[in-house]
């Protein structure tokens, strides 16, 4: 199936921009909680690169979340368990943004 045919159901696309909503606050929280110098990025593959080249990090970010949309849009799976495995995506990266906004508020 194409991209173009799967973003063509309405619900597919509300599920892909939440994913992708995620994916931005999470960098957008990851970012703030960085230059409050209170915290480290606990990501071993990205905390070197974030130090030196935070922008490089960021677009890397990115680009690995175009590609997890483009993998699981193209899957050979009928559009109700397509949207269901999106939706699961979608819902467990909503979880880094959620917990760096609790620890930038004190609350974690």
């Amino acid at each position: 199936m194409l991209m173009r045919d799967a973003l063509g159901w309405r619900d597919v696309r509300v599920v892909v921009a939440l994913f992708c909503a995620a994916q931005l606050l999470d960098g957008l929280t990851t970012y703030l909680a960085l230059t409050s110098h209170r915290f480290q990025e606990e990501n071993p593959l990205l905390s070197g690169v974030l130090d030196t080249h935070p922008l490089a990090a960021f677009g890397v970010k990115l680009a690995l979340a175009v590609v997890v949309v483009t993998v699981l849009l193209t899957l050979r799976l009928r559009w109700r368990l397509r949207l269901v495995v999106i939706s699961l995506f979608a819902v467990i990266s909503l979880v880094a943004p959620v917990e760096n906004l609790l620890r930038l508020t004190g609350v974690s």
